[in-house]
């Protein structure tokens, strides 16, 4: 996916929450961040599940689909 901003390629991952929210290429099993490349999103959104999210670093912004 591009970027809807900056057409430059997204990164897909997921959203991880806890505290705080966060983005990674992977689901961890852990609610903080564990990689270097996990990116903290700051508040919290209580979500149960780890939705499908793409990041733009050059953008920061982070888009996902909900239900």
């Amino acid at each position: 996916m591009n970027c809807p901003y900056c057409q430059k390629p997204m990164e897909a991952g997921y959203l991880s929450s806890g505290s705080p929210v966060f983005w990674s290429e992977a689901v961890s099993g852990l609610p903080v961040p564990t990689q270097r490349s996990d990116v903290p999103l700051g508040g919290k959104l209580g979500l149960v599940t780890r939705p499908r999210a793409f990041l733009c670093r050059n953008c920061r912004i982070v888009l996902t689909r909900y239900q």
